[in-house]
C-alpha cells in the first residue's frame, strides 16, 4: 500500500489518469466513476481480450461531451470503483485485478507508463505523514485525490514552515489542526485546478515571501486569516 492507496481509511487517489481534466462537480465526478465501474462490470471480460477496447471506446465515445479544461489531457475511461463499497477509485485493468501484467496496454498510456509512473507527493520524503493527514481530510476519494495531487501547494506548505524556522516534520503533530485548517480552506479551491500531479513547479520557494505570495494567490484573503491564527497559536506555543 502507498500514498495512492492508504491502508487507512476508505480513501484513494486517481488523479493521474486525468479525472480534474473535466470540467465537473465533486457529485458529478462520483457519478461518472460509478457510471464507467458500472459500465465496465458489464462490458469487460477479463478471458475476452477484445472487451477492453470495446470497453474504452463505448466510454470515450460518451464522455466526448464533458468539457475539459485542458484538450491535451487525456481522461482514463478504466478509472473507477475498484471495491466492492464503492469508495476507493483505482485503475480497473491493473494487473492486481485482471492477473494479466500487460492488462494496462489497453489504456491510452499503456503499462510502461501506468506502472512507472510515480507522483510528486508520493516521492516526498514526508509522503507518509502527508497521506495521514489527507486521510484524516478527506471525507472521500475525490477529495483525497485533490489532496494528494496538489503536490506545489503541499511543498509550499513544507517551505512555508521551513522559511518560519519550525521543523518541517513538526508540524504535522505540534500544528496539526493548523494543517487540517490550511488545506481544507484549499479544497474550496480545489474544484477549479486540473490536477494531475504532472504539473511543474517553477518556484523554489527560495523565500518566506516568494511562499507566502504563492499562498494568497492560491487562497486569497483567507490565507491572511489563518497566518494571523498560525502566528497567534505559534506565539502560544512553549519554546
Amino acid at each position: 500500500m502507498s500514498l495512492c492507496h492508504p491502508e487507512q481509511g476508505n480513501v484513494s487517489c486517481g488523479a493521474c489518469c486525468g479525472l480534474f481534466n473535466l470540467k465537473l462537480t465533486t457529485s458529478e465526478y462520483k457519478s461518472l466513476l460509478l457510471d464507467r465501474t458500472t459500465e465496465f462490470k458489464k462490458t469487460v471480460n477479463f478471458e475476452v481480450r477484445h472487451s477492453f477496447p470495446i470497453y474504452r471506446k463505448e466510454r470515450e465515445t460518451k464522455e466526448t461531451h464533458i468539457p475539459k479544461k485542458d484538450d491535451m489531457t487525456y481522461n482514463c475511461p478504466f478509472l473507477g470503483y475498484v471495491d466492492d463499497t464503492k469508495q476507493r477509485i483505482g485503475c480497473m485493468i491493473h494487473p492486481i485485478f485482471t492477473g494479466d501484467p500487460k492488462s494496462q496496454n489497453f489504456s491510452f498510456y499503456g503499462t510502461s507508463i501506468c506502472q512507472a509512473y510515480d507522483c510528486k507527493t508520493k516521492e516526498s520524503a514526508l509522503a507518509d505523514l502527508w497521506e495521514s493527514l489527507f486521510v484524516e481530510i478527506a471525507k472521500d476519494s475525490v477529495e483525497y485525490s485533490f489532496l494528494s495531487a496538489d503536490h506545489i501547494f503541499t511543498y509550499a506548505v513544507e517551505k512555508f514552515f521551513s522559511h518560519s524556522l519550525l521543523n518541517v516534520e513538526d508540524m504535522f503533530h505540534s500544528y496539526r489542526l493548523e494543517l487540517v485548517s490550511l488545506f481544507r480552506m484549499r479544497l474550496d479551491t480545489s474544484h477549479q485546478k486540473n490536477f494531475t500531479s504532472f504539473e511543474i513547479n517553477y518556484d523554489a520557494f527560495l523565500t518566506l515571501e516568494s511562499v507566502e505570495l504563492y499562498l494568497t494567490s492560491e487562497l486569497g484573503f483567507e490565507f491572511e486569516e489563518w497566518k494571523k491564527e498560525f502566528e497567534r497559536v505559534r506565539k502560544e506555543k512553549p519554546e
